[in-house]
């Protein structure tokens, strides 16, 4: 049960009166005089304040001056005033501490009537102290550079599990390391022989710097996955990371072997574009009659526009719209002096890749491409009296596998 008010000014009065009986501030407990004498004599103005306050009942004023006393002049008698004063105000934990220092003061100084009455004041507090336990596991503290706070100071890795004294009020305790995610939590203390235990979990890896999704995972540069344990990730030298992708496949629309090539910039945002160049490695033909054939060869140019999005630690996905433009040369056998002609389609159509991570430096890529391209959107081969040949498909499909490149310069 918290002490009510009267009770705990009575306890103030008997400290105080003992304090008088103690021979009041006494000598600086490190023994060295002080270098300008209006430093001792404002130190001995503060105290003397700080004490009519105390008797007053206002801990909450006496306090800071006694303690602005004891940084101007280190007199035991002061620290005592302010162990009561602390006392007084329920921080019990700096009181015992500020007791526990009087005592080890005292015996130093040959002040063994005031060893006794800090001792005395010692044990008192001590079986209503609240208490904080801080437990670090081992998963947890093998992680390197591992920092935990409290209250924003360090903490020694020996102190861990270990019940400390604090003050009742809030607290904070804090860890972080190198490359991992920071972890807090706020708790209140109460005022008596109050016991909390907080376990520091372990901490979480930080996300990689390129961008929070996207193709990062299977296409980041060795120096970020070369790194040492607990250093941070390294940030590519470019504006955002460059691959190139060599693919075979089949051009679905055209029944034919393809053979491609993409270049892609993806921003650490995860948007990004490409543009692909694929040449059908199969000639497409038509026979006119028995007089000859025509033979067409194509190439197709896809520009995209994409958003990555990660999958799995290995897995990297991506979609989005796409320009198709083909250009198909056509040349005749077999039929007189027929010249040889070009013609053009324009497709819209969509694209997406899987990319598996083999290396920090390669993945294993799928692409697959669909576009549609109307009749009217597409020039024509003819030949006289025979009309159009060779017609453009309407869609133009390209599936293809192959390596894929970081180039993080």
């Amino acid at each position: 049960m918290p002490e009510s008010p009267w009770r705990r000014r009575a306890s103030v009065q008997v400290a105080l009166a003992t304090l008088e009986i103690l021979s009041l501030r006494g000598l600086p407990a490190r023994g060295a005089s002080r270098d300008h004498d209006a430093d001792v004599a404002l130190a001995e103005a503060l105290f003397q304040e700080g004490k009519r306050l105390l008797e007053n009942g206002d801990s909450a004023a006496a306090c800071p001056k006694l303690a602005e006393s004891l940084r101007l002049d280190e007199a035991t008698g002061t620290l005592l005033a302010l162990a009561m004063c602390h006392e007084s105000e329920g921080r019990l934990a700096s009181a015992w501490a500020e007791y526990a220092e009087v005592v080890a003061r005292a015996r130093t100084e040959g002040r063994a009537d005031r060893e006794q009455a800090a001792r005395r004041s010692v044990r008192a507090l001590e079986p209503r102290l609240s208490t904080l336990t801080i437990e670090v596991p081992e998963a947890a503290s093998a992680v390197g550079g591992l920092r935990v706070e409290r209250d924003g100071v360090s903490l020694a890795a020996s102190t861990s599990s270990t019940a400390v004294p604090v003050d009742p009020g809030p607290h904070v305790v804090a860890a972080s390391a190198p490359g991992r995610r920071p972890w807090s939590t706020s708790l209140q203390v109460g005022a008596v022989a109050d016991r909390i235990t907080v376990t520091v979990p372990v901490l979480e890896p930080q996300p990689a710097m390129t961008m929070p999704e996207g193709r990062e995972p299977s296409l980041v540069a060795s120096a970020r996955d070369g790194g040492s344990p607990g250093q941070g990730a390294a940030a590519p030298r470019g504006p955002a990371p460059v691959t190139l992708a060599l693919l075979g496949g089949v051009a679905a629309g055209s029944t034919s072997p393809a053979l491609a090539a993409e270049l892609a910039i993806v921003h650490r945002s995860g948007w990004g574009g490409g543009l692909r160049a694929a040449w059908l490695a199969s000639n497409r033909q038509q026979q006119i009659d028995t007089e000859g054939e025509v033979t067409a060869q194509s190439y197709a140019l896809r520009a995209c526009a994409f958003r990555s999005f990660r999958a799995g630690r290995t897995v990297t996905l991506e979609a989005g719209p796409e320009v198709l433009w083909e250009l198909d040369r056509e040349q005749a056998s077999g039929l007189g002096s027929l010249p040889s002609a070009s013609r053009a389609a324009w497709g819209l159509g969509l694209q997406g890749a899987a990319d598996v991570r083999l290396a920090s430096w390669v993945s294993l890529t799928v692409v697959a491409s669909a576009d549609y391209a109307p009749p009217d959107w597409a020039g024509t081969f003819e030949v006289t009296n025979r009309g159009e040949v060779l017609r453009p498909a309407l869609f133009r499909v390209l599936l293809g596998v192959g390596p894929r490149f970081a180039l993080d310069w």
